[in-house]
């Protein structure tokens, strides 16, 4: 007995990691690890989890399982998250053996992403109808395209490094905001303006935003300083990137 539950409790606490590895609010987390304890049968449960960490408790003849995971790491893979949700509710549904679970969630999480190339097209595309969308013209659509390849790249490069978000958000507010500042001088019709704006959205955490917002109205204050402190410092490091953009342009001789 005593063994299937350290079973269940790493399961649901690795679950509950997946969950917000990949964009899950913290009430979703929560509620969806309670839930599943449940269903196997646990009935004095605790669920905690910030955006760092998530701890889960289980008292059974009184005895205490606690299980704790670290979260380094978030992104907005809502495929995946769309995959284990239904996963959790299948599994709180039939309670198939842990075994099973853990497989299918291997194969969810082993599924294959979009091929870079797509990424790397849906950033140009972003930035550039972005661009539209805020004043810009055709011609500065067409430059902000590349401004959003340069916004993957140093992502990308980045998380490869495991740079904070402070300076991820600080190099690609630079770079993507250099090639306009540049080609204003070249091409004097070319808002810079519009096509900075356009393409630091791709930066903007809009998602932390509204759950930010969210965490409030649950009266999840923790979380919601949290998630804030997180925004405000991404927004900090895209507005320095971009300052340091523009000083040296303008420090740049013609």
């Amino acid at each position: 007995m005593e063994a299937d539950r350290e079973a269940l409790l790493d399961f649901s606490s690795e679950m509950g990691r997946e969950l917000m590895r990949n964009g899950a609010e913290i009430y979703r987390v929560e509620e969806s690890v309670e839930r599943l304890l449940r269903a196997y049968g646990c009935r004095e449960t605790e669920v905690f989890a910030i955006p760092s960490c998530i701890i889960v408790s289980i008292r059974e003849d009184g005895k205490n399982y606690t299980k704790a995971a670290r979260i380094k790491s978030c992104a907005n893979n809502l495929r995946r998250l769309e995959k284990l949700n239904a996963l959790c509710r299948g599994i709180c549904r039939d309670t198939p053996p842990l075994e099973d679970n853990r497989r299918r969630m291997d194969e969810v999480m082993n599924e294959p992403c979009y091929p870079t190339w797509v990424s790397y097209l849906a950033h140009g595309f972003v930035a550039a109808f972005f661009t539209l969308f805020w004043g810009g013209g055709v011609l500065d659509a067409a430059a902000a395209f590349p401004c959003g390849l340069i916004v993957r790249w140093v992502v990308t490069a980045m998380r490869g490094l495991r740079a904070n978000v402070f300076f991820t958000n600080l190099l690609a507010g630079m770079l993507c905001s250099l090639p306009p500042l540049l080609l204003q001088r070249a091409v004097p019709g070319l808002k810079p303006d519009q096509i900075i704006i356009g393409t630091i959205m791709l930066l903007v955490p809009g998602i932390a935003i509204t759950n930010v917002m969210r965490d409030v109205l649950a009266e999840d204050f923790l979380t919601a300083l949290t998630r804030l402190a997180e925004v405000l410092i991404v927004a900090v490091g895209i507005a320095a990137g971009v300052a340091m953009a523009i000083t040296l342009v303008r420090l740049t001789p013609l």
